[in-house]
């Protein structure tokens, strides 16, 4: 089938191409740091359990209300199509086992779509390979994070039955983002997940046009396993613990 373009079509066509082309020569030459804070609300997590009755809720209220909400600090370092997301641990921060000590390092390269996402959960350190797939919709609503304007996006997470918003920046050329999510026309700064059950917010962005080292891990260890083979385990875990009545975001990372 032959397409017949007019002049103006011809141009805006051409116009298009020109534009994706610079910004991806600016997004192999930008990198940087952004700093997250990772906020959970365990009451309104507990609260989307089937099980859950108004008391139960009341109950949690009284014995974890307190202690929700407070940040754990993440870092997402970039350099063009390559990006490592961990966690910091805090100065003064104790020793002792907490279940946000546990592993949490994701290892991406978006260009040849490639993962080494080292993550102890359910018992186990995994590195899971291979990118996730998001299918992304962008909505009408725009607001500022952390300094930039950003634009909002929908798409599901069908394992851990999550709808999740993101705000992201073209003026960040880049399609990374915290917690592994990726794939928009620009940087994302803030995930939102089941209206405002976990919220990362970018609280500091540092841009660079020279390299920086991205933290990799010189020893990467654990059970390796591909992307689709984690999920069915954690699908499972999860209507596992709905048939026992057990919170299992206890145990796996919501």
């Amino acid at each position: 089938m032959k397409m017949i373009f007019s002049q103006g079509m011809k141009r805006l066509v051409i116009s298009s191409v020109l534009v994706v082309f610079v910004l991806g020569l600016y997004a192999q030459n930008t990198s940087g740091i952004i700093k997250y804070d990772r906020k959970s609300y365990w009451i309104k997590i507990m609260s989307e359990l089937p099980w859950m009755t108004t008391e139960d809720i009341e109950r949690n209220q009284l014995t974890w209300g307190k202690n929700q909400g407070r940040p754990t600090p993440y870092e997402l370092y970039f350099i063009g199509d390559k990006s490592v997301y961990q966690r910091v641990e805090k100065e003064g921060e104790s020793t002792g086992w907490s279940r946000s000590q546990e592993e949490y390092t994701l290892i991406r390269d978006y260009k040849s779509k490639k993962s080494e996402d080292i993550v102890e959960t359910l018992g186990k350190k995994y590195v899971i390979e291979g990118l996730p797939t998001y299918k992304w919709k962008i909505l009408n609503e725009i607001k500022e994070v952390g300094g930039y304007l950003c634009m909002k996006a929908e798409t599901t997470d069908d394992v851990k039955d999550q709808t999740i918003h993101a705000w992201f920046t073209d003026a960040i050329p880049v399609q990374g983002g915290p917690e592994g999510f990726y794939g928009l026309p620009g940087m994302i700064l803030e995930i939102d997940i089941n209206d405002g059950a976990t919220v990362i917010t970018a609280t500091e962005v540092k841009i660079n046009q020279t390299e920086i080292d991205l933290p990799i891990p010189k020893k990467i260890s654990g059970k390796k396993i591909d992307r689709v083979k984690f999920n069915e385990i954690s699908k499972k875990f999860i209507e596992d613990s709905f048939k026992s009545k057990r919170n299992p975001f206890w145990t796996l990372r919501y």
